[in-house]
């Protein structure tokens, strides 16, 4: 008997499992449902290939399976392969919403496990060619005029329904995983703000919120934009960097809250206090990423060392912007400039007033104001300044004398704590 287009996706109707179908995973409702479209037969085999096909992308693609994603990964499957073979009978306008609602709650749980979007959509793609391929299959046994009707019909549209189902997808998870994301973030956030602002916070709700330990030690990032525009840089970016500061720093776990304006902050906790060098170094294990930049509060404690980490981090990044630090400025390095400078205006007075002609702003006199610095700073050592600058031993003294001339020919005195601390407010804010 001849077999017409009209007819010929009767074939699906003749659909039948292999065996006992298992048991399905779609609630009893949805399963009635594709019952009365298509039969207790074909839907039997859509359970039976949706369990096979949920096993090879699992295999492929591990992370639809992770915790707590077994089972609605299945219904997601189940559901789809139904969707699918009630679309290949009737044939209905592909639109969003024929993907089936157990895979866009699938999807969204994935989102909310922050499984890479990549990872999902190659999950539906691995599925829809497992589909096809079983499809194809089964219309190997029907008549020669089927197969010859239904093979490009079936390729077609299931490439079309795959399509749509990865964007619905695509769009999902990205609605999702903002969603999850700015919940986590606020609730993140408003713990945070309590611990800076000392109030109390239970020790269990801060670890169940922020997943995150305050009984370590810590050490606060603040990682932000240099463009002219912070907020060009972008979340990601910011969230990339200081990652990859508390690997280079060997953390145990890394906390982080965006704060806006192209900010954000970071803290990343060991069980011991870190060694300095560690964190020294982090200027050479880490590279550049213009224009951002970062600022490394102390070592602290607790909560308390939370917040004060936070607070350190917060004057290293004001030093930054005021004086001329590099990318990562450590408040370790300017901690003392941070006290100097809390009032910047004032600080250039007084700089100004101590140093006299050393105070003006020409490269020479600049050069003679950083020899004079670094010798202080040696302990009047001219061959420890020497080796520090990468100079001659008879340049740092020939240069050290041109400064003692200009801040009036005077032996230095033996107490050189104000000079220094004018050195030093010059060299971060320049001269007054």
């Amino acid at each position: 008997m001849s077999v017409t287009a009209s007819s010929a996706p009767s074939w699906l109707l003749r659909l039948r499992p292999s065996g006992p179908p298992p048991e399905p995973a779609c609630s009893a409702e949805t399963i009635a449902a594709a019952e009365r479209r298509l039969g207790p037969g074909p839907v039997g085999w859509a359970v039976e290939v949706a369990r096979e096909m949920a096993a090879d992308i699992v295999r492929q693609v591990p992370e639809h399976g992770g915790p707590g994603a077994h089972a609605p990964f299945q219904r997601a499957v189940e559901a789809t392969v139904l969707v699918a073979l009630r679309g290949l009978l009737t044939e209905p306008e592909p639109a969003a919403a024929l993907v089936a609602p157990e895979a866009v709650a699938s999807n969204s749980q994935l989102a909310r496990q922050n499984v890479p979007l990549d990872r999902v959509l190659r999950g539906v793609r691995l599925g829809h060619a497992h589909l096809h391929g079983r499809l194809l299959e089964a219309l190997g046994a029907e008549p020669e005029d089927v197969r010859a009707l239904e093979t490009h019909r079936v390729s077609e549209l299931l490439f079309v329904y795959a399509d749509v189902q990865a964007s619905r997808l695509a769009e999902e998870y990205v609605a999702e995983r903002d969603r999850w994301r700015r919940g986590t973030e606020a609730a993140r956030r408003r713990i945070v703000t309590d611990v800076l602002a000392g109030r109390a916070v239970g020790g269990a709700v801060a670890a169940r919120t922020l997943g995150y330990d305050l009984a370590r030690h810590h050490v606060a990032f603040i990682v932000s934009s240099a463009a002219p525009d912070p907020a060009d840089g972008s979340a990601d970016a910011l969230r990339a960097l200081a990652a990859e500061l508390s690997r280079a720093a060997g953390a145990e776990n890394l906390l982080t809250v965006t704060a806006g304006g192209g900010e954000l902050w970071a803290w990343a906790c060991w069980p011991a206090a870190p060694p300095r060098h560690a964190l020294a170094q982090l200027p050479r294990r880490v590279r550049e990423r213009r224009p951002l930049r970062a600022a490394l509060g102390p070592v602290g404690y607790g909560t308390e060392g939370f917040r004060r980490s936070h607070r350190g981090a917060r004057e290293a990044e004001r030093v930054a912007r005021l004086g001329r630090t590099g990318w990562l400025c450590d408040y370790a390095e300017v901690s003392t400039a941070a006290l100097l400078t809390a009032d910047p205006e004032h600080a250039r007075w007084f700089a100004a007033r101590v140093l006299g002609p050393l105070g003006a702003d020409d490269a020479r006199t600049r050069e003679l104001r950083e020899t004079l610095r670094v010798y202080l700073a040696e302990g009047r050592s001219p061959r420890n300044a020497a080796e520090r600058l990468f100079v001659a031993r008879n340049t740092v003294t020939y240069r050290v004398r041109r400064a003692v001339r200009l801040l009036g020919g005077a032996p230095l005195p033996a107490d050189c704590l104000e000079l220094r601390l004018a050195l030093e407010i010059t060299r971060l804010l320049g001269p007054g």
